[in-house]
């Protein structure tokens, strides 16, 4: 659901401009700025809120200089957010010898639904 939302908001977004435009599929052309533009709405309307609750965003954790900054999508570097999810480490963190741990730096990470969310995110065309 979240995916389909995100996909319309980018159709919806995407200009006649051909400069820097990316086949997203369907013959439909988006330019980067749109793309970008989309992924900072749902980095704000998702992302963000998973790591506010688990306090990841506090000044000791990811909301000060410890990247990922996770304050805003601008601050967020681009290996946080570019894909494939399956290899990012915003998904792989608290893997350890293959197996998700559940945690990073003693803390709750990521649920597997949250996983799937993130991924999604990270997976945007």
């Amino acid at each position: 659901m979240l995916r389909a939302v995100l996909i319309v908001s980018v159709a919806s977004l995407a200009s006649a401009c051909d400069v820097g435009e990316v086949d997203i599929g369907g013959g439909m052309m988006v330019d980067a700025q749109t793309v970008s533009m989309a992924k900072s709405m749902a980095f704000t309307a998702t992302i963000k809120p998973i790591a506010d609750a688990k306090n990841c965003t506090s000044a000791g954790c990811h909301g000060g200089v410890t990247p990922p900054v996770m304050t805003t999508f601008t601050a967020l570097l681009p290996k946080y957010y570019t894909g494939p999810s399956a290899t990012n480490v915003m998904i792989t963190k608290d893997v350890v010898a293959g197996t998700a741990t559940g945690t990073h730096s003693g803390l709750p990470y990521f649920s597997a639904a949250e996983k799937t969310m993130v991924a999604a995110w990270i997976d945007m065309p």
